[in-house]
């Protein structure tokens, strides 16, 4: 069975100048009274049905997105238009540039949850299959992050060998002075022969090279708390998902009408590590979803 004391000593509580100078941070940057909030971001699939409307015009969404306050974009793969919303990355790079945004990253699938069948027309890209035109798209598009949106992790073997798929992720990222992160739902946390995969994953990879984008909202849910998350692991947090839950519900909503206590997680964001910030809203009806989180954070975090 795996050790979990073992990874834990090198990796928990690792505030160091290994952590730290991976970000070219110093440790007096990393505490609450010197942070500053990242410019806010959005993640493209709370807009799906804009993108992916028929006759929808990317240039148009992008500037929508773009007059709501929004300054970065992370996007993500499996719509009906194509990974980049039917453009190439580079093209697509440009039209949000055009917006006065930038393109941070792009989501992809990591181990598959069943075998894919090669020959399908609408096989999902993903690390283990497709790795180097994953980060070969997001070095032309100028992206500086490569992010797994989730990942088979049901048992031991998954855990493992997305494990693996991670460090190759991180390596071949790196190759392209670029960095590779994984994002959280709620089954990351579940123990499995005593360890989650979201302590394996961070204790079995390289601290420089692989890092976690956390959902703030689906790690609340799963009854953890992410200022304890970011001192356990500090500096391995640089991507937060700005999500927000209903109580009543259980399901994404607006930020600041849910349940996550966003004030005191970026009161105390410092240790994550963080440098760019996304609001995502699955789920959401229309651009004034995410237009009341952006004018509820520029309000309220300053």
């Amino acid at each position: 069975m795996f050790n979990r004391r073992s990874f834990l000593k090198a990796t928990g509580a690792l505030a160091g100048a290994g952590v730290l100078s991976s970000f070219g941070c110093s440790s007096s940057i990393l505490s609450a009274g010197k942070f500053k909030r990242p410019p806010i971001g959005l993640q493209t699939y709370t807009l799906n049905f804009l993108f992916n409307a028929k006759d929808a015009n990317t240039a148009e969404v992008l500037k929508q997105i773009a007059a709501i306050g929004v300054k970065e974009l992370e996007t993500a793969t499996g719509t009906p238009t194509g990974l980049y919303y039917g453009h190439k990355p580079a093209e697509f790079a440009k039209m949000v540039k055009d917006q006065g945004m930038k393109w941070i990253g792009n989501h992809y699938q990591g181990l598959p949850r069943q075998a894919p069948n090669p020959g399908a027309p609408n096989r999902r890209i993903n690390l283990r299959d497709d790795l180097q035109q994953i980060v070969d798209d997001s070095a032309a598009g100028g992206c500086s992050w490569v992010i797994c949106s989730s990942s088979a992790e049901a048992n031991m073997d998954e855990i493992k060998r997305t494990t693996e798929i991670f460090s190759k992720a991180g390596e071949l990222a790196a190759t392209q002075k670029m960095k590779f992160a994984y994002h959280n739902h709620q089954s990351e946390f579940t123990k499995i022969d005593g360890v989650s995969a979201y302590d394996y994953v961070l204790g079995q990879t390289n601290k420089n090279q692989v890092f976690m984008e956390v959902d703030l909202a689906w790690a609340t849910e799963a009854g953890m708390d992410p200022v304890e998350m970011f001192k356990q692991y500090p500096g391995r947090f640089p991507l937060w998902h700005v999500k927000d839950i209903d109580a009543t519900t259980k399901r994404p909503c607006p930020v600041g009408q849910g349940k996550v206590d966003f004030k005191r997680i970026f009161a105390n964001a410092g240790l994550s590590g963080v440098q760019h910030t996304f609001i995502e809203q699955d789920g959401a009806k229309t651009i004034e979803d995410p237009a009341s989180s952006v004018k509820w954070m520029q309000t309220n975090l300053g």
